[in-house]
């Protein structure tokens, strides 16, 4: 019958033997090894390292043997699937988001604000539930153009911030957690469509994302949008608005993204850096500028007189101009010619009709 040895025994048995280690450093017996080892584990359990921390989900710390190969253990169950360019990559991608975040919510507040990443790493789902709080602040949203969904946690403390910010506050936190009201989730919502709106910019040069939020929830257990045991890619950022700091984590499945997971390289992401602006862009600033009002001048002539003519001038007197009349006409957008015209009646009212638009070249000329 084999004895098992108690706790205080093996801290005995360890205490015993460190200074026979540090005296005499040959390698011990197979036995002694052996012992000593389920020792250190009974005292503190292996961990593995974090997640993404320059080593594979499935991958512990390697180990050197007395043959000098080295030997990493493997758990087939927690897979990697995200190479380390492809996670450069993707840091890549969101350090443009946050900025982006940070110009937005600064802009939102009319305070300073500030956004930077903590880190980029790969873990299962269930490990990504398991670090946020409960309750927060969890925006579920999808995408046509990708197969799943993603989703956005925000710190209650960061939240609670900028609802007394956009309120009339001074950005002071509530000081305890609660699940957020109607009217505040509807706030907050508002905020999140526009962050993800950054998200969309941000991924631009990969796939236009066109994200839908889809889900608001407060508990992270009824967000499950991947299984447990699903790899995710987290990117953890750091929130700062005033004196007040927490963390936004967003977190992307691996079957999300399988289809452009090709794409997460530094060729394809420089390669697609677009040399013109997207046409959303460009649709929404054609859009606005379509609705500026601008001055539009047919000069009829112009003439030199006196101010003594000006203060005489009656009805029926004649001004003599320099303007020919079979000439066409100066049309003037705000202080350029823009247009050549002649002067006609349509139905009860006078009217100009274009004869000429004038090259870049011509658009210089001087109201004078």
């Amino acid at each position: 019958m084999v004895d098992t040895l108690s706790q205080n025994e093996i801290d005995a048995l360890l205490s015993a033997l460190s200074p026979v280690a540090e005296e005499a450093p040959a390698a011990p017996a197979a036995g002694a090894a052996a012992f000593s080892e389920s020792a250190a584990e009974t005292r503190a359990p292996r961990r593995d390292p974090p997640p993404g921390m320059g080593m594979g989900l499935g991958s512990s710390a390697p180990t050197e043997r007395k043959d000098g190969k080295v030997e990493r253990r493997y758990d087939f169950k927690r897979q990697t699937k995200f190479s380390k360019e492809q996670l450069n990559t993707i840091s890549l991608i969101h350090e443009a988001f946050v900025r982006l975040v940070g110009t937005d919510l600064s802009t939102r507040l009319r305070a300073f604000a500030q956004a930077t990443i903590v880190s980029v790493e790969q873990r299962t789902f269930e490990e990504f539930i398991q670090s946020i709080y409960n309750p927060t602040f969890i925006t579920v949203f999808r995408s046509d153009n990708l197969d799943g969904k993603a989703l956005i946690d925000i710190n209650l403390n960061v939240v609670f911030t900028i609802l007394d910010r956009l309120l009339g506050g001074n950005g002071t936190p509530l000081g305890i957690l609660r699940q957020l009201t109607e009217v505040e989730r509807q706030i907050m919502q508002k905020v999140m469509a526009s962050i993800i709106d950054r998200l969309r910019e941000a991924w631009i040069n990969i796939i236009d994302l066109a994200p839908v939020i889809e889900l608001v929830e407060s508990n992270p257990q009824f967000a499950q949008i991947v299984p447990p045991s699903e790899v995710v890619v987290s990117i953890s950022i750091e929130i700062k608005v005033h004196d007040v700091t927490g963390m936004m984590n967003l977190c992307i499945p691996y079957n999300t993204v399988e289809s452009i997971v090709h794409k997460f390289n530094a060729a394809s992401w420089f390669a697609a850096v677009r040399k013109e602006p997207a046409q959303t862009n460009v649709d929404s600033i054609s859009h606005q500028v379509k609705s500026v009002h601008l001055p539009l001048i047919a000069e009829l002539g112009s003439t030199v007189v006196t101010l003594q003519d000006i203060l005489g001038l009656q009805p029926g007197d004649i001004l003599i101009t320099d303007q020919l009349l079979k000439n066409d006409l100066n049309i003037r957008v705000g202080n350029l010619v823009k247009f050549h015209g002649r002067p006609g009646i349509l139905g009860k009212k006078m009217a100009i009709s274009i004869t000429k638009v004038l090259e870049p070249v011509g658009q210089e000329e001087e109201l004078t």
